[in-house]
Parts: C-alpha cells; sequence; structure tokens
C-alpha cells in the first residue's frame, strides 16, 4: 500500500477540520437569479467549502428564496443597506475557510470552479489569484477573458471579482473600500492596491460566468453618480502611496482607462452624447493609443447612432 506523501496527508486534516473555500456572496433585490447562483455552488466538484450570503437589505423576496437552502454549510445574513464593499467585507469576517472567493448573486460558477482552484493552491505558493472566465447571456457566450495580463490593472479591471481567489489571512491587510460613493469600482481599487505589493498571478482555465443583463447595476445610468464614482475613484488610488511608486510612470493609463470608462457607461444613455464625447476626448489625451481598443469604437458607435 502506498504511503500517502506528508502534502497529502495534510491537505486531508485541513479538509477535515475547516472548509478550505468561503464563498461569500452579496445581494440586492436579486431573489428571481440567486437561486441558480446558489445552485452552480451546490453542484460543484469540489464539496470542502462554506457559503455566506450577503443580503444588503434587499426589499424583495430574497429571504424567502435562500431559506430553503440553509444549513450548517450555507448561511445567511442580513444587514441594513451599505453597498458591495461593506457586504463582502462582512462576510469575510464570519468566514472560516482558508480562501476567500467573491461572487456576484446574478452570474454562475461551472462545476470545476473550485476544484480548478484547490489543485492551483496545491501547486503554487501564492497568496492570491485569478481564473478566466465566460461573459455570456443566460444561452450565449458572448465572449471569453482568457488572456488576462496582471499589468493592464492600471488601465482597467480585467478581473472578475468571481474569479478571484484570495488566502483569508492575506485578505485581513486589505479589505474592499468601502466607501459607498464608488460602489462598483471597489474591487478594480482593491486590485489596484493588492497588485502594488504583489503579483496577482493569471490561471487561463475559464470556470465561471457574468451572466449580462439589463438589470446589472453596472448597466444602470445616473450621470451625475458615474462622474462622481469616477473622480472619487482617481482621488482615492491617486492618494494611494504604494499604488504611487509602482505605477508613478503608468498613471497616465489610470485616467485613460478611467475617463473612457465613464465615457462607455454614459454613452448607455443618448441623452448622455455631450457628456460622453467629452470624457472620451478627455481619457484620450491621456493616452492617445486608446484609438485602437475595442472600448474606443463601442463608445464612438453608440455616439454616431
Amino acid at each position: 500500500m502506498r504511503v500517502p506523501s506528508d502534502l497529502l496527508i495534510t491537505n486531508y486534516l485541513r479538509m477535515k477540520t475547516y472548509p478550505i473555500f468561503s464563498i461569500i456572496i452579496p445581494t440586492y433585490n436579486r431573489s428571481n437569479v440567486i437561486e441558480n447562483t446558489i445552485q452552480s455552488v451546490i453542484n460543484q466538484t469540489f464539496q470542502n467549502f462554506e457559503l455566506i450570503i450577503v443580503d444588503d437589505g434587499s426589499t424583495d423576496n430574497t429571504e424567502e428564496v435562500v431559506k430553503p437552502f440553509l444549513s450548517e454549510k450555507i448561511r445567511y445574513f442580513k444587514i441594513q443597506n451599505s453597498e458591495r464593499g461593506f457586504a463582502r467585507n462582512f462576510g469575510a469576517k464570519q468566514a472560516i475557510g482558508e480562501w476567500l472567493n467573491f461572487f456576484d448573486s446574478d452570474d454562475i460558477l461551472y462545476n470545476n470552479h473550485l476544484e480548478t482552484a484547490f489543485n492551483i493552491i496545491n501547486n503554487y505558493n501564492i497568496k492570491i489569484f485569478h481564473l478566466s472566465y465566460d461573459i455570456k447571456t443566460n444561452k450565449t457566450i458572448i465572449h471569453s477573458r482568457t488572456k488576462i495580463l496582471s499589468d493592464s490593472i492600471i488601465y482597467g479591471n480585467p478581473f472578475s471579482c468571481n474569479s478571484v481567489f484570495i488566502e483569508k489571512n492575506f485578505f485581513q491587510n486589505f479589505y474592499f473600500n468601502e466607501n459607498r460613493i464608488i460602489a462598483g469600482l471597489e474591487d478594480w481599487e482593491l486590485w489596484l492596491r493588492i497588485s502594488a505589493h504583489t503579483e496577482i498571478k493569471h490561471f487561463p482555465i475559464i470556470t465561471s460566468a457574468i451572466i449580462q443583463h439589463p438589470n446589472r447595476s453596472v448597466m444602470q445610468v445616473d450621470k451625475d453618480k458615474w462622474i462622481k464614482k469616477i473622480e472619487t475613484f482617481i482621488d482615492i488610488v491617486t492618494s494611494n502611496p504604494a499604488i504611487i511608486q509602482k505605477y508613478h510612470k503608468k498613471l497616465n493609463l489610470l485616467y485613460c482607462g478611467a475617463y473612457t470608462y465613464l465615457a462607455l457607461h454614459l454613452s448607455f444613455d443618448k441623452k448622455n452624447k455631450k457628456e460622453t464625447f467629452e470624457y472620451l476626448l478627455k481619457g484620450l489625451k491621456y493616452c492617445p493609443f486608446f484609438i485602437f481598443k475595442k472600448r474606443f469604437w463601442a463608445v464612438l458607435k453608440r455616439l454616431i447612432f
């Protein structure tokens, strides 16, 4: 009989005493879709996990939908509406797993999500890493993100929060920014802070999907809120000494990425054509080569048509 290696014994003992993964799902008024997300967690081939659902003050029947799934393994907390940064941090503080994975309540895990992550953890000495993902409707894959460079984080957020795994002890040195104004950008801000200290390694294995639908929060257009969101985000990032030290030669890319991202979202509402053009031009001034990016042509198409 073959004697297990020390590594296998260590992993076995870890799995017997506490979960390897804590999946944290903040949710707000997603009762119509969260069941699909929960079921995709339950269907994982790797079963050593806990699921923490943080209801961020929903006013729909989210609690009724979630209740049948609750167990020692699946826990539910309802808090006063505080936005995703706070909700994710709250969930992390309840977690007992060694690794954290923050998932959105309208997206899905493929069955290999946790098994893939577990294999990576056992083969690499890392504190944080990112897997690949699909962007799709309920039926059709629109795009697969498999070529993701960590250095591109200064220009924009290529990561899906769903596919980032971070060691809990390491995460506790950072946490998400809880400023409500930058809600929707709190993950980009966190990855920038972390990348200033360590590499966020990427693996080209697709294990999850972002589900595109009209009610996604990032698709909602409030011109004044979006302008304030981007300006506040830039102020927060550029006041961080570690980020400045690492990216001081690339700050033009940060400004270009932030302002063109703003232009993209303003372009979803045709009433914002003037502001869309102004911020698109503002981004181009920081990086003229942006005209070769898909985002530029997407914004330009909306401006013209």
